[in-house]
């Protein structure tokens, strides 16, 4: 395994800037699509905060921090994962089953701490954030190291 010299930090950071601007971009949208039948729901009223008192810091800052751990991650295994669109579809769903999915199942079966529907709605938004992350990072990092 080789150590993360100043091209491959350089590949991690134009990586990291366009993943990350790119969900930006696209994850405001795709969250009220995900979320608003359960927003409007008198039942899972109390769950949601109004969007003008959501405090952005915290998801944005979330999106930074998985995005860059996943560049890092990437970078550190990207010998041993397949390469291009496929390879990047291909991780980017396994570690949606590893990272999501399996836990969700897990969790949702020994305890019930919320509704099923808006726990799946939750892993399919994550599922197609980590998918959409995995794409970006593995297209063109074809250099031989």
């Amino acid at each position: 395994m080789n150590s993360l010299n100043t091209e491959k930090w350089n590949r991690i950071l134009v990586r990291f800037l366009l993943a990350f601007s790119f969900w930006e971009a696209v994850s405001i949208p795709v969250r009220m699509l995900f979320f608003a039948k359960f927003y409007f729901d008198p039942t899972f009223k109390s769950m949601f905060v109004p969007i003008t008192d959501v405090f952005w810091l915290g998801p944005v800052f979330s999106d930074v921090l998985f995005t860059i751990s996943f560049g890092f991650l990437y970078a550190l295994m990207k010998e041993s994962l397949p390469q291009g669109l496929v390879g990047g579809f291909l991780v980017g769903i396994l570690v949606s089953i590893i990272g999501f999915v399996s836990p969700m199942l897990w969790t949702l079966s020994l305890t019930n701490f919320a509704p099923t529907q808006l726990v799946w709605v939750w892993v399919a938004y994550y599922s197609l954030f980590t998918v959409s992350t995995a794409v970006i990072y593995s297209v063109g990092w074809n250099a031989e190291d």
